[in-house]
């Protein structure tokens, strides 16, 4: 069967997600390459060069779990390494660039600046998702559940430190859960017991954002489902995540290895069905398109709560999302393909949309 399509698998880059990004593109090629698609690596250093074929394809051989430049690239350098994407010879590209600077609206839009299909969802969806703090509040605004939560910024936190410390304590109170407002990979999250660790937790979070998201904590079970599609959104089968530390940090999704994933979910049809059906509600709430994994909340028997929508999940071999569609009768180079295709229509579908917009001026 020749290729379908010569896919650019963009992966690495600057987040602290970088090493997880090579492991989903090396699962991703095989799948796409077995799906008949013909791949063209397009790897993004930890300083945010972008990177020759051959360099590329070293992480994704499996010779190298990190990329880096060659020399020294900053400024004009990095800039001028953006010729490697555009002389690539790629019909669509497959962002695979986990957390900052790859899921959150800026390589959308640059995509979108080229006008090249691209998978997964758009420059607002992408950013909205990404930003736990917008996203929580404008799941609120259309009715789908979220967990009570604070918002401090950096200039607040420093002008009003013990103002702020009794909000949370008379809103929240312990437990509680500190973030970081914009990350991936439960990056700079710490789950604290004891009010005099509130402090150190909020510091802690402001390494990696300019924005805290504090959340009253949850004694539940963590869920999670997978959404996939364009015009029709359709949700996977519910799985369970079974955190082998108190949470289910960095290390226990990526080092320690001590979580069990539970697929499907043992829960109620019923049940079941409103995971399913929130998930979708919740994706599409944002403007997504393409795929996202939503993770849950569920507290006692029916308390349940959107706890983030992530709309560039994880693709390594321990990843939720290709793993509960693969449940769902969809493996996972059928998953990709589905995935381009999604692009490839969409980008023909906006296109349309701007030869009217063009055709519109011309009339003025």
């Amino acid at each position: 069967m020749a290729p379908r399509h010569t896919v650019g698998v963009v992966f690495g880059g600057r987040s602290t997600e970088h090493q997880i990004s090579i492991r989903s593109a090396r699962s991703v090629t095989r799948a796409l390459r077995e799906g008949g698609h013909r791949v063209y690596p397009l790897g993004v250093a930890l300083d945010g060069s972008w990177l020759d074929r051959e360099t590329s394809q070293t992480a994704l051989s499996g010779e190298r779990d990190t990329l880096e430049a060659p020399g020294s690239s900053v400024g004009g350098e990095v800039l001028a390494s953006l010729r490697h994407l555009l002389e690539a010879p790629v019909e669509v590209a497959f962002p695979l660039i986990h957390g900052t600077w790859g899921e959150d609206g800026t390589l959308q839009g640059l995509f979108e600046m080229l006008d090249l299909p691209y998978v997964g969802a758009g420059v607002a969806a992408s950013a909205i998702a990404m930003d736990k703090v917008q996203c929580k509040r404008l799941l609120e605004a259309v009715g789908v559940p979220t967990v009570d939560f604070i918002a401090v910024r950096r200039a607040q936190w420093a002008e009003q430190r013990e103002e702020i410390l009794q909000q949370v304590t008379r809103l929240c109170g312990p437990p509680i859960f500190v973030k970081p407002a914009v990350g991936g990979s439960s990056v700079g999250v710490r789950r604290v017991v004891e009010p005099r660790d509130i402090s150190a937790a909020i510091d802690f979070a402001l390494r990696f954002d300019d924005q805290v998201l504090i959340e009253r904590g949850v004694a539940g079970r963590e869920l999670e489902c997978a959404v996939l599609g364009y015009e029709n959104l359709q949700a996977s089968v519910v799985g369970e995540i079974i955190p082998g530390a108190e949470f289910y940090d960095y290390a226990d999704k990526y080092i320690d290895d001590g979580a069990r994933l539970e697929m499907p979910a043992q829960l109620p049809d019923a049940l079941a069905g409103r995971i399913r059906d929130t998930a979708v509600e919740a994706f599409a709430s944002i403007g997504g398109i393409g795929m996202a994994r939503v993770d849950f909340l569920l507290e006692g028997d029916d308390g349940l709560f959107v706890n983030e929508i992530n709309t560039l999940p994880g693709f390594t071999d321990i990843s939720m999302y290709p793993k509960l569609w693969e449940l769902a009768g969809v493996p996972l180079p059928d998953l990709a393909g589905r995935l381009v295709d999604v692009a490839v229509r969409r980008h023909a579908d906006r296109g349309k949309l701007n030869e009217g917009i063009h055709d519109f001026i011309k009339e003025l």
